[in-house]
């Protein structure tokens, strides 16, 4: 087969990925409480992501020069065995998104149950000026969580990826999610608020960020066949589409451009399957095609899913019908996320 892409993958040292947040800053002065909200409004503090440019950060315990010290322990965290995933907010989540946080890594622990090794470590942030994302013993996954103004309304939603993935199966051992606030109104109006959270934190222990990858001799190549028609190679994940109704091999999108295509399940075909490239609205769920493919990956993965038909009579997303916002049949998810890849890796040892 001409053109396959037996090697694709998003590379690990793309162009500069920065996400620039601004969010007001407060005096500690309490002689100066009257003029709180002037200081708020005119101090502004930049947060904004380590660059992707470059070479990858390696985290190992093989020298004493290195950037930290790092092992795997078996010790068991307090989710008793189980794969647990740790969010962990750079500035305070209300109430009500705290909870669609939560939910949302509810719905993926229900699929990834296998622990893996807890990690002992120092592992920096994905944003600049902040303390490391892990300094101590995690167990198993943790997420930076930012929720802050970006650039308005409709515009760019978030970004979310793996920060540092195991050299040892490739999985993301750091991650980060980051929305612009001033959609998360839009998407409640929509019910899409859990949808998209799940949807980002997919790409984080993932999808479409670690189908493929070829560095440190660990060799993964779940995303094959020619540009104009790629699909998904895993087993598992073939297994549930064919037992679905699917014919052939999954297909992975190939069209909207930059952010959809090569990252999600095919929309047309797949419909309202949530890690497509489009949330309907309605039900997204997350089928056991999902979770097949995440035992792909390498995952001790459940083969459970949410209730799911293949598209047989449901109606997809009609692009005719969309407006900028995408909020007249479904949310062109793919087009407002910008999917991030691994800043490095970290070399561990079992001990």
């Amino acid at each position: 087969m001409k053109n396959l892409i037996k090697t694709h993958r998003y590379s690990l040292w793309l162009a500069a990925v920065m996400g620039v947040f601004v969010f007001n800053s407060c005096t500690e002065d309490a002689a100066m409480d009257d003029n709180m909200n002037a200081i708020q409004e005119s101090e502004q503090q930049r947060l904004s992501l380590v660059s992707r440019t470059g070479d990858p950060i390696i985290i190992n315990d093989l020298s004493e020069n290195d950037i930290s010290v790092a092992r795997a322990t078996g010790a068991a965290g307090n989710d008793r065995g189980r794969f647990n995933i740790t969010l962990k907010f750079l500035l305070p989540p209300t109430e009500r998104q705290a909870e669609v946080f939560d939910q949302a890594a509810a719905r993926w622990e229900r699929i990834i149950i296998k622990d893996v090794p807890s990690f002992t470590g120092t592992i920096p942030s994905s944003f600049t000026g902040f303390p490391p994302a892990v300094d101590g013993t995690l167990d198993d996954v943790v997420i930076e969580v930012a929720l802050a103004p970006i650039d308005g309304p409709g515009g760019i939603l978030g970004q979310a990826g793996p920060s540092f993935v195991r050299t040892e199966d490739f999985l993301t051992l750091s991650g980060v999610m980051f929305f612009d606030v001033a959609d998360l109104d839009f998407l409640e109006s929509l019910d899409l608020f859990e949808d998209v959270i799940v949807h980002e934190m997919g790409h984080v222990l993932g999808i479409g960020t670690l189908w493929n990858t070829v560095p440190f001799g660990f060799d993964r190549t779940l995303l094959q066949g020619p540009l104009t028609s790629p699909y998904f190679a895993g087993r598992k994940a073939n297994v549930f589409w064919n037992a679905e109704g699917g014919t052939g091999e999954l297909p992975i999108e190939s069209d909207f451009g930059p952010g959809t295509a090569f990252g999600h399940w095919k929309e047309t075909t797949l419909n309202n399957e949530l890690m497509t490239g489009f949330l309907n609205l309605g039900e997204n769920p997350l089928s056991r095609i999902t979770a097949g493919s995440m035992a792909d990956l390498g995952y001790g993965a459940a083969s459970v899913g949410e209730s799911y038909d293949l598209p047989k009579g449901t109606p997809g997303v009609d692009l005719s019908t969309l407006d900028e916002a995408g909020s007249a049949e479904g949310l062109n998810i793919g087009a407002m996320e910008t999917l991030l890849m691994p800043i490095g890796f970290v070399e561990t040892s079992k001990k």
